[in-house]
C-alpha cells in the first residue's frame, strides 16, 4: 500500500506492506483521513506514536470501507462505511482497527467530512460532557472557537441546549464561527461577558486568571489546549470563592 511517509522530518509517499487485521480488527481501504496538530508534532519528532502504532505513517483519524475482518471481528461487515480515531497510520490506503473503536459514518457525510469528525468531535464531546458535565441551559465560553474542535464544541453545546459563546483571535473568521451558533466576543475582553458555567480552554495558560473572573458559581474549566502557554499562576483563593473545578 501507499501512505504519506515521515522521512528525516519530511513527508513523502512511501510504499509500504499492507496490513492484517488481528483478533477483533477490521481492515480498512481509507477513503478520507484528518490532519490535525499531532500529525505536524510527529513530523518534527516530538509525539511519538503510542505502542502499536506505525512510527513513520501519521494520521490520527480515518473513513473508509470495511474490506475484510480478522478473527473474532463481528460488529461490522465487508462494505460498511466507517470512521475512528487511531493511533496513527490513517493517511494511508489500508490500516488496520479494532472493531470496538470503530464508528458508523452517518448517511449525510461524505467522505471528507467523515475523514475530519472522529477526533475533534470525540475530543469535543468528552471535554464538555464527560469532563465539565455541560447541561442545558447553561453558558458555555470555548476558547479557540475557530479551531477543529472548537468548531466541534460550539455545535455540541448548541445542540445539547446550552448558549454558547466563543472567543475568536482572527476576525476574518467571526462570521462563521457565529454561523455555527456562537456569539463571538473578543479574546481581550472576554471576563465582561460572563460569568460562564463551563469554560473550554484551547489556548493556554494566557487566559488562566481571566478564566477564574468569568467562571459563574460552581463553574468549571476544562483544559484541552495549551498551545498559548503551558504554566501560570493560579489564584487558589478566587477558584475556591467561586466553588469552581
Amino acid at each position: 500500500m501507499r501512505a504519506v511517509t515521515i522521512r528525516d522530518g519530511e513527508l513523502l509517499v512511501a510504499e509500504h506492506p499492507d496490513p492484517e487485521p488481528g483478533s477483533h480488527e477490521v481492515l480498512i481501504r481509507v477513503h478520507a483521513a484528518g490532519l490535525n496538530g499531532a500529525d505536524m508534532l510527529q513530523r518534527r519528532g516530538r509525539y511519538p506514536a503510542p505502542p502499536g502504532a506505525p512510527a513513520d505513517i501519521p494520521g490520527l483519524e480515518l473513513a473508509g470501507e470495511v474490506i475484510a475482518l480478522g478473527p473474532g471481528a463481528t460488529r461490522f461487515a465487508p462494505g460498511d462505511r466507517v470512521m475512528a480515531i487511531v493511533g496513527g497510520g490513517g493517511q494511508a490506503e489500508l490500516a488496520t482497527v479494532h472493531e470496538r473503536v470503530l464508528m458508523p459514518v452517518p448517511a449525510t457525510l461524505d467522505w471528507p467530512a467523515a475523514g475530519g469528525v472522529p477526533e475533534v468531535f470525540t475530543t469535543a464531546h468528552d471535554a464538555l460532557f464527560t469532563q465539565a458535565g455541560l447541561r442545558a441551559g447553561e453558558r458555555l465560553l470555548v476558547h479557540g472557537g475557530a479551531g477543529g474542535v472548537g468548531t466541534a464544541a460550539i455545535q455540541l453545546g448548541r445542540s445539547a441546549g446550552a448558549r454558547v459563546h466563543a472567543t475568536v483571535r482572527n476576525p476574518d473568521a467571526w462570521d462563521e464561527v457565529a454561523g455555527l451558533g456562537a456569539t463571538v466576543i473578543a479574546c481581550e475582553d472576554f471576563a465582561a461577558h460572563g460569568p460562564f458555567d463551563v469554560i473550554l480552554e484551547l489556548v493556554g495558560a494566557v487566559n488562566l486568571a481571566e478564566n477564574l473572573q468569568a467562571l459563574a458559581m460552581n463553574g468549571r474549566v476544562t483544559v484541552i489546549g495549551i498551545g498559548a502557554g503551558a504554566k501560570g499562576e493560579l489564584n487558589l483563593a478566587a477558584l475556591m470563592a467561586k466553588r469552581g473545578g
